[in-house]
């Protein structure tokens, strides 16, 4: 997968990374050109039977969208390696190295959690497909009453095209949730530390009493330099982060409908719980997105919070006056640009938060109820 690397003593060792890389790519493209075929195929010959155009235009959707998000990975990846290098060099830094250490160790965790997770679903539908059903050979139009000479085509057939199917498919799907969800989350660490410095500045004798306005000044650009730092790869990675949303978006949408009427469709059986763990990928996807982005606006909150302190406690007095002034102007503008700065958007079409998710629910039952009229006429 195209993410961020979280170095390991397993990682080091495992010299066949980029042949493993290679065959998975072989036999993504493999499948989304088998598929490609099936689809048109039942177009062509079954386009009156709703449930297998649901089916495989599903099918093929899913392809296109893993597709095109490896291209988005590819289209930006300068700004995703100067991201990466940014959050692995830890330039900010709250002078407390302890505490930065344990944000550091408590990103690359949670990174290696979602990765994990990400593997874990691919073993799982893995060892769900490939058990024997006809369920499953209806979904995936495997004939019951093939030649026994072409018994061995069928083994092969179900191997690449079913077995591996979760192989081939779901690392390219994830594998801007890999990316983009480690950078969100390396970038929440260096948010948090950001955060931290300027609560740290909230403990200094020179600010409470205003001793020494020259060190204050030299605490506080040195903070506006981390401050803007950060910024700066966090405007690209929003960029990223609103065109990933979204394919994420408008696939869910569909995707989620559809696999509520496929599933509704051949009623309780073993297809039906692979479906179901479908299901639960493509939201728990559209979740983390919306989880992830979400968190920003509480520690934006929090740097307000302090910057509100810090306005409150510098004392004020006529020698000091032009001081304190351009010390709060700036303190107000650093608040204001990290208030607003933090949300993130869908290319422009609404703001990215836990309430999408819960309208994108409302609108992939409305896909539901569309799907369910249509097969009834």
């Amino acid at each position: 997968m195209n993410c961020v690397r979280i170095q390991s003593e397993l990682t080091l060792k495992w010299n066949c990374e980029r042949y493993i890389r290679f065959l998975v790519s072989c036999l993504f493209f493999l499948q989304s050109f088998f598929i490609f075929v099936v689809l048109c195929s039942t177009l062509q010959t079954n386009r009156d039977e709703m449930f297998k155009v649901v089916v495989e235009v599903l099918k093929f959707s899913a392809f296109l969208v893993a597709g095109c998000k490896l291209l988005l990975i590819k289209l930006h990846r300068k700004s995703i390696t100067n991201i990466r290098t940014y959050i692995n060099d830890g330039q900010t830094t709250t002078g407390d190295n302890s505490y930065d250490r344990l944000e550091l160790t408590n990103f690359k965790q949670r990174s290696m959690t979602m990765i994990r997770f990400i593997y874990g679903l691919i073993f799982i539908d893995m060892a769900l497909l490939s058990i024997p059903n006809d369920i499953t050979d209806m979904a995936f139009d495997i004939r019951s009453d093939i030649q026994p000479f072409m018994s061995h085509a069928r083994n092969i057939y179900r191997l690449l095209f079913i077995t591996l199917l979760p192989v081939g498919f779901l690392p390219k799907f994830f594998s801007s949730m890999a990316t983009v969800g480690t950078l969100l989350l390396g970038m929440q660490a260096n948010f948090k530390v950001l955060a931290n410095r300027f609560h740290s500045i909230l403990s200094q004798p020179f600010v409470i009493n205003g001793t020494d306005w020259e060190m204050i000044n030299h605490e506080l650009k040195d903070t506006v330099k981390h401050h803007l730092e950060f910024w700066r790869h966090f405007k690209a990675l929003k960029s990223l982060v609103g065109e990933t949303f979204f394919l994420v978006h408008y696939f869910s949408i569909m995707s989620i409908g559809a696999l509520c009427y496929i599933c509704q469709d051949i009623g309780v059986n073993f297809l039906s719980f692979v479906v179901l763990a479908t299901l639960a990928m493509f939201l728990v996807e559209y979740y983390m997105f919306c989880h992830f982005v979400d968190s920003f606006q509480d520690i934006a909150n929090c740097i307000g919070e302090h910057i509100f302190q810090i306005a409150i406690l510098m004392p004020h007095n006529r020698k000091n006056h032009s001081h304190y002034i351009g010390f709060r102007t700036a303190l107000m503008i650093i608040w204001l640009n990290t208030r607003r700065g933090v949300s993130m958007d869908c290319m422009g079409l609404f703001n990215i938060s836990t309430v999408a998710f819960l309208h994108v629910l409302n609108i992939a039952y409305t896909v539901l109820t569309f799907l369910i009229q249509m097969s009834q006429l």
